[in-house]
């Protein structure tokens, strides 16, 4: 009699590193630190650095889980941040309370999201998320009610950095968000002798002009502008003054 082999949904494994519930996890697995910030570090094209987070990996532990992530990822509508902009009740709110407790409102320089964008995630209430296979093709969880899937809504943050951006991804679970995933976009640093409007990439409200000491003004260099500035602009820019960090 030929043994049937045990479907995938059904393995018990780690899924990070396949250690089997009586081991645990490898040594080199993340899920055998419980300092682990994260699990997997993918270098993408324009000088981009994906790391996926231990604290979404309930979320992203599998390939197929991560490209459905990542196939919503191009679909972000931006709004940049100080702004009014229309966004579900809800998902402002969340943002009004992550970007304080993440502590980067001076860097925030715009708020991705859509709302058709969202993760279906089984609601299964497995206590090991490194080995929950609810989502597999075949398991019994995918003839369950619709209910008992909830879709978590994606959405990101852009921060400038020194050097460039850093993006992160995160799910509303309804109950908070979790960071899942962070994108560290290097080659783009802090334009020098600009304005803070186009340092976070606000150039439609820089008037061509920066602050460079009291009562001083100097030309904003940044590569939006035209070469000529209006006459009023130029009078008020104090060519001598120094030049200064304005963060």
């Amino acid at each position: 009699m030929t043994t049937q082999p045990t479907p995938a949904w059904a393995e018990t494994g780690c899924l990070l590193c396949g250690a089997p519930p009586a081991v645990g996890h490898h040594a080199d697995c993340p899920g055998a630190d419980p300092d682990a910030v994260d699990y997997l570090t993918e270098h993408l094209p324009g000088a981009v650095t994906r790391s996926w987070t231990m604290a979404g990996v309930r979320y992203t532990a599998t390939e197929a889980r991560r490209a459905a992530i990542t196939a919503l990822m191009p679909t972000m509508q931006w709004h940049q941040a100080g702004r009014t902009v229309s966004l579900p009740f809800s998902v402002g709110l969340l943002i009004k309370e992550i970007v304080p407790k993440l502590g980067v409102q001076r860097w925030l320089a715009a708020v991705g999201f859509h709302p058709l964008a969202t993760v279906a995630v089984p609601d299964c209430g497995c206590t090991d998320p490194l080995r929950c296979r609810c989502d597999f093709d075949g398991h019994p969880h995918a003839y369950a009610a619709p209910d008992f899937w909830a879709d978590y809504a994606l959405l990101v943050l852009r921060l400038r950095r020194p050097q460039g951006w850093l993006d992160p991804w995160l799910l509303d679970i309804g109950t908070g968000a979790v960071v899942i995933a962070e994108d560290d976009i290097g080659n783009d640093p802090i334009p020098t002798n600009a304005s803070i409007d186009c340092q976070m990439g606000w150039c439609d409200l820089c008037d061509g002009t920066r602050p460079a000491g009291e009562a001083a003004r100097q030309r904003c260099t940044h590569s939006c502008h035209t070469a000529d500035i209006p006459t009023d602009v130029q009078t008020a820019v104090q060519p001598g003054a120094e030049v200064g960090d304005e963060h």
